[in-house]
Formats: structure tokens, C-alpha cells, sequence
């Protein structure tokens, strides 16, 4: 206690303003703890959807304790999307980081309050173990992790993201040739996604699940151009766009949809292999760190070693 009025007297200045000063902190700390428990109870207990729940028969897949949790802390934060409206930035990456579900974005903004939330109280409570510290580790330790808090979601979010569109990237050269191999059998567009899709599981999931995606959009009676503009606004591959860009033209003025088809797929083999040479060449440069710390330190030890060793007895004697 004296510890923590020394900490107050420090930043308030005197006695009057140090009171004030734990007054509002004080006052603070009930507010957000009533808050966080109120979004906390209401977001995991749900009336409307718990009834909606047994109806549907769903009750399984909603009983997970933390994403209820974050998601009844985040759905107060999240502006919903109008129809016809571009969808907002945060949105558009959990859909290329493949969160499809409509509870992604507050599952995403409660993961971000809880960490802005929690870490500066376990970094405060760390330093508190430790009261000979100075004043300003103190507010060190509260500010860094909150905005690391801020800061890690998104960060993982982009490396999600970056990691499935590769993936995508990857297996899409061999998609196109598998739909070129169907159209010149005499298979329609929408049988031959339907036949790589199945195909495309078996190795590769994330390409496999989009374009079961696509052929699910087909079905219910969506237009071949908007599913595919669909397929390009989930994934948010550049090569996607193309392809999707030269299918429409094909449509569109009757042209032969394989011999489009053929030439978009050299272009991507062409592009996948000059981005393999790409991270060919880099590898040099990103083997240079690892050298320098790891193996140029052990070669030294072991060839200079004995040569210091006997150098130090001769000086000895």
C-alpha cells in the first residue's frame, strides 16, 4: 500500500491531487470491471439465441466458452456492413485469412480488447514484485503491452493471411490446368470446377474449400461472373483477378474458354517460377544472420581454440 501511494504522490504532486488521483483510478477500475462483466454475461448468455439455438439444433457449435466471450465483448464495437457497400478493411482481411463466419469481426475486435486489457495488468503486476523499480518502468510496463495488445492481432491476422493466399497462389497454376484438361474433354465451366474442386481436396484444402465455395454459389442460382468476383474478394489473390477477368471475356464475346485458359496458365507457371527464383536469390542474403551468430562463433572456437589455449600457457610460464 505504501508502495502504491508513493507511485500516486509521484505522478500527482502532493497529498490533494495524489487522493484525487486514486479517486479516479479507483473509480475507473469499477467502471471498466462492471462493463467488462456485463458484456461478458450477456454476450455468454443470449435469451434470443439460446432459443434460436435450440431451435436450429446449433447449440453444439456456439458452446465454446471464448469465442461466445469475445465475441459478446466485440460485437459492440463492429459497424455492420450495408448490402452494396464495400466491406471494411478488418472485414476484408479475416475473409482472405479464411474467417467466413458473420461472427469473425467481433470474435477479432473482443481478441484485440481482451489483449489490450490484459497485458498491462500483467505487466504491472509483474514490476509490482519488484517495488525498487523506478517510477517510470512503472509506466513503461503498462503502456508497451497495451500497445502490443493492439498491435499482435493484426499482426498475426497479416501473417494468416499472407500464409493462405501463398497457398492459393501455389496450387492455382495446377487448378487452371486441370480445368483446361475438363473443358477440352467436353465438360462445361461449371462441371469442371465442380471436378477439380473435388480433386483439388485431396491435395490442397484451402483451394479445394473455395472453389466447393464457388460451385455452392453456382447452385443456389448465382451468376458465373459474380461468383467468381465472389471467389476473388475472399482469397484476395492478384492471379484470381486475371484469371476471372479473361473467363468473363470469354463468356462474354464466345471465344474458346480453354485456348483462354492455355495462355493464362503459362503466364502463371511463368510467374510462379520467377517467384521461386526470387526467393532463391534471397536465400543468400537471409542465410547471412544465421551464419554470422551461429556457425562462424562455433568454427572460431573450435580452430583458434587450442591455438589461444597454448598461447596462454607459454605466456604463463
Amino acid at each position: 500500500m505504501d508502495f502504491i501511494n508513493q507511485f500516486l504522490l509521484h505522478l500527482g504532486g502532493n497529498a490533494a491531487n495524489n487522493s484525487w488521483l486514486l479517486i479516479l483510478l479507483v473509480a475507473g477500475f469499477v467502471f471498466a470491471l462492471v462493463v467488462a462483466l456485463y458484456f461478458l454475461i450477456f454476450g455468454i448468455y443470449n435469451p434470443t439465441q439460446k432459443r434460436l439455438q435450440l431451435v436450429t439444433g446449433t447449440e453444439r457449435q456456439k458452446s465454446k466458452f471464448f469465442q461466445n466471450s469475445t465475441a459478446g465483448i466485440g460485437s459492440y464495437f463492429v459497424i455492420r456492413d450495408r448490402p452494396g457497400e464495400e466491406l471494411s478493411y478488418s472485414r476484408q482481411r479475416l475473409l482472405h485469412a479464411g474467417y467466413h463466419s458473420k461472427n469473425s469481426l467481433a470474435n477479432y475486435y473482443g481478441i484485440r480488447i481482451l489483449c489490450i486489457l490484459a497485458l498491462p495488468i500483467i505487466g504491472f503486476l509483474i514490476c509490482s514484485t519488484y517495488p525498487k523499480l523506478p517510477q517510470q518502468v512503472y509506466l513503461m510496463a503498462v503502456l508497451v503491452p497495451a500497445a502490443a495488445g493492439f498491435i499482435i492481432p493484426s499482426f498475426v491476422l497479416d501473417k494468416q493471411v499472407a500464409a493462405r493466399q501463398r497457398v492459393i497462389r501455389n496450387a492455382f497454376p495446377d487448378a487452371v490446368d486441370q480445368l483446361i484438361v475438363c473443358t477440352e474433354a467436353g465438360l462445361g465451366l461449371e462441371m469442371g470446377l465442380q471436378r477439380i474442386a473435388k480433386d483439388t481436396a485431396l491435395s490442397n484444402e484451402v483451394m479445394g474449400y473455395e472453389l466447393d465455395l464457388v460451385n455452392a454459389e453456382l447452385r443456389a442460382g448465382v451468376d458465373r461472373e459474380r461468383a467468381l468476383k465472389n471467389l476473388v474478394a475472399r482469397t484476395g489473390v492478384e492471379e484470381l483477378k486475371g484469371l476471372v477477368s479473361a473467363i468473363t471475356q470469354s463468356l462474354r464475346f464466345g471465344t474458346s474458354i480453354s485456348a483462354t485458359l492455355r495462355i493464362y496458365a503459362e503466364e502463371l507457371r511463368d510467374k510462379r517460377m520467377q517467384k521461386a527464383e526470387e526467393e532463391a536469390a534471397k536465400l543468400a542474403v537471409k542465410m547471412l544472420m544465421p551464419l554470422a551468430f551461429c556457425f562462424f562463433p562455433g568454427i572460431f572456437i573450435v580452430i583458434l581454440g587450442p591455438a589461444l589455449i597454448s598461447i596462454y600457457k607459454a605466456l604463463g610460464h
